[in-house]
């Protein structure tokens, strides 16, 4: 009896997981956008909340997309990417005050403010570098090798950036011109 009990428990505790998870950890919820209020995916790789904004958000994926696959090679599958027209719709998956949020190479929301095609070439290189090293590295190697890789080849217009970022963009762009792109992930492999 004390078996069933625990297979049942078991059970329903994996059978939770996924929905606790989305419900408390909000930049996860980008794993599964529909689920969240007001939320379609018209496309396999854009999510939007205002079907009427689908142009420019398609539009700005496109840029976007064609910026970071060129400054760093082309993906693997193509990244999803939410876009909120609302701070409503991004307050769901936890941006705050950010501009747009990569979550390793699971998807990227971008809040109304980041609706800018460097803004979107940012987080789909930090997309990239998931791909390319893992999402834990993109995690725990140096600000440098991943904020500024995303700043200093998204083709971020802002001079100069608020720090640690401009200096991170300063210091990676000096690493860059010594390994160039032909050497960039075999090198950033060997950061640490």
């Amino acid at each position: 009896m004390k078996f069933k009990h625990l297979l049942l428990a078991v059970t329903l505790t994996c059978a939770a997981l996924p929905a606790t998870t989305l419900a408390f950890i909000k930049p996860l919820r980008v794993v599964a956008p529909t689920l969240m209020p007001g939320v379609a995916c018209p496309l396999p790789d854009i999510c939007i909340d205002d079907l009427a904004r689908l142009a420019d958000a398609q539009a700005l994926y496109r840029e976007g997309y064609a910026k970071a696959a060129s400054a760093v090679g082309p993906f693997r599958q193509s990244p999803r990417v939410v876009f909120c027209s609302t701070q409503a719709c991004a307050d769901t998956f936890g941006l705050g005050r950010r501009a747009a949020e990569a979550i390793g190479n699971f998807g990227t929301v971008v809040a109304p403010r980041g609706w800018q095609a460097f803004y979107v070439a940012h987080e789909l290189i930090h997309h990239r570098q998931a791909e390319m090293l893992g999402n834990i590295a993109v995690a725990t190697q140096p600000g440098w090798l991943i904020e500024g890789m995303a700043y200093a080849l998204s083709g971020d217009p802002r001079h100069p950036l608020g720090e640690p970022f401009e200096q991170w963009r300063s210091q990676f762009e000096a690493w860059y011109a010594g390994v160039g792109a032909s050497g960039l992930w075999a090198s950033a492999r060997e950061v640490r």
